[in-house]
């Protein structure tokens, strides 16, 4: 059985994982997609572009 969790509108909740950032949405891979919209989104660790590496 799966796990579940309840979450109230306005409450606060922290989110690790890997992000996408599609127009005005973001996904979080949590184990599971989670899709919220970007204005509901603070980051907390500094966007990193990826490192294109020549070899």
């Amino acid at each position: 059985m799966a796990s579940t969790s309840k979450v109230k509108k306005g409450q606060l909740i922290e989110m690790i994982g890997h992000v996408h950032i599609d127009e005005n949405r973001v996904t979080v891979q949590l184990g599971v997609l989670v899709t919220v919209d970007l204005d509901k989104v603070r980051l907390v660790t500094p966007y990193k572009t990826p490192v294109d590496v020549l070899t």
